[in-house]
């Protein structure tokens, strides 16, 4: 099931929807992508810990336990803007790809599994045996703070460029 998160801009005439629609998708996909690399949902609470069994491989196999949905990174980098409308940008995942399942490492058999499934595992319908959800999908108030200011930015640059 695709996971987008769809945002929404007052039309401004001067605007050239797409470069700064992008840039706004740009600048969320980042936002989203840090806080949770950093082991954080989209309330900015750390995420649930993982189970003893996982904690222990993921620690063994690539040196630390930080629940920060990031094994193989395919899932967070493969975010970003795939659509721009005339007053809307959309962000998701490139590829949503299928559970293939298969793999020796944990890496492996991370990179084995789509973006978007794994995505909608962590933050709709949870993962591993007990159904975990780590929500980070979606912007919080000081992620919508900070695009406003870009937008605001934008605005200014071509207001000063409209009064020379």
């Amino acid at each position: 099931m695709p996971m987008t998160v769809r945002l929404t801009l007052p039309t401004i005439d001067l605007m050239p929807p797409e470069t700064l629609l992008r840039r706004v998708g740009d600048l969320a996909a980042r936002l989203i992508m840090t806080r949770t690399e950093r082991g954080l949902d989209v309330t900015n609470t750390p995420f649930r810990p993982l189970s003893d069994g996982y904690a222990k491989v993921k620690r063994e196999e690539l040196g630390h336990d930080t629940a920060n949905l990031k094994v193989s990174g395919a899932m967070l980098q493969d975010m970003g803007v795939t659509s721009v409308g005339r007053s809307s940008v959309t962000i998701g995942w490139r590829t949503m790809g299928a559970e293939r399942g298969g793999g020796r490492t944990l890496i492996q058999r991370s990179r084995s599994v789509g973006s978007g499934n794994k995505a909608f595992w962590h933050h709709e319908a949870g993962a591993g045996k007990s159904r975990v959800r780590r929500p980070f999908f979606a912007l919080n108030a000081q992620d919508k703070a900070k695009i406003q200011a870009e937008v605001e930015k934008w605005v200014r640059g071509i207001a000063q460029q409209a009064s020379r």
